[in-house]
């Protein structure tokens, strides 16, 4: 379970990446060694968050962060709130 969610964050960084013209979708969901639903899923995702990072006024690298650190919790729930014990 670890693993998978692990996958589904690299897909969702991958992808903020191809959104923003850096690299292609295909190179995202090979990075993220998803299949073909996951990764649509956690392109999806990254969609969002690149929209939101596009239509920020302010530093775009804090707004970044703020939108990944929230789907980071999101997936890592389950341990806990801590990934580092």
């Amino acid at each position: 379970m670890a693993k998978e969610k692990v996958k589904h964050l690299s897909g969702v960084f991958a992808s903020v990446f191809a959104h923003a013209g850096h690299i292609t979708k295909e190179d995202a969901k090979e990075i993220s060694g998803l299949d073909d639903h996951a990764f649509e899923h956690a392109y999806d995702k990254a969609s969002n968050i690149a929209e939101s990072v596009m239509q920020h006024e302010g530093d775009k690298m804090d707004k970044f962060l703020e939108h990944f650190a929230e789907e980071i919790e999101k997936w890592t729930e389950h341990f806990g709130g801590k990934i580092f014990k």
